[in-house]
């Protein structure tokens, strides 16, 4: 019998669920994988929805992760400074086979240092940020593959990027089984799904609810204490 992947999502507090939740929904039905969650304590955590998450292991018992995926939300700055965090992930991430993110969890692998040399993205209104990380080439896509690095975009990106990591990991016939088994043909009712083709006003009401910790986060990215 051929030994399962162990996939480990990493979650935290405020973490927007559907970058952990949904990805892990599609990797629970492939056989090949053995998926978990993971944070820094075993304690619930509460995410940006409202909903009280607990996973599975913390960092003291998390096992060996061979596809580490790790979720965003929409504040990761205490993510980012905790160094406790950075350094665990890139402990596992060296250690991984694949070493993944959904949404802006690619922040915090490029904070560890964990996309050095490869293509990465995150998501649209955090896009530029990567830009901060000079060993990082920000891309525009939907789901970016570098080498055994998978990141995707925005949140329901996460989609995408499961498919995606099963395609890779597994192979694609497994992919194509599991999307049809999920039934995923999306059909949205209006194209507003990129700032490209989505109407002013709503580029300019979303842009506007990220601003302000937007301007957190450039500060740290930016700060002497970082790039020291």
């Amino acid at each position: 019998m051929v030994e399962k992947k162990k996939v480990g999502i990493y979650i935290f507090p405020h973490v927007t669920m559907m970058d952990a939740y949904g990805p892990l929904q599609f990797f629970a039905m492939v056989d090949e994988f053995e998926t978990f969650t993971f944070s820094k304590t075993s304690e619930p955590v509460m995410s940006d929805a409202g909903a009280l998450l607990t996973p599975h292991y913390g960092f003291e018992d998390c096992p060996k992760i061979d596809v580490l995926v790790v979720a965003g939300g929409g504040n990761v700055l205490p993510q980012l400074k905790d160094q406790a965090v950075i350094d665990f992930l890139r402990e596992v991430g060296e250690q991984a086979e694949y070493v993944t993110s959904v949404c802006t969890g690619g922040l915090i692998l490029a904070e560890a240092g964990l996309l050095d040399g490869h293509r990465a993205v995150t998501h649209w209104t955090y896009a530029e940020l990567l830009d901060s990380y000079p060993n990082v080439t920000r891309v525009d896509e939907r789901v970016c593959i570098s080498g055994n690095r998978i990141t995707g975009g925005g949140i329901t990106a996460g989609i995408d990027f499961a498919i995606s990591v099963i395609a890779n990991v597994v192979g694609e016939p497994a992919a194509h089984v599991i999307q049809l088994l999920f039934e995923y043909r999306p059909a949205p009712p209006f194209n507003s799904g990129g700032p490209e083709t989505a109407p002013q006003f709503a580029v300019d009401t979303v842009r506007g609810k990220v601003a302000e910790i937007a301007s957190d986060l450039w500060e740290h990215v930016n700060s002497k204490e970082r790039v020291a």
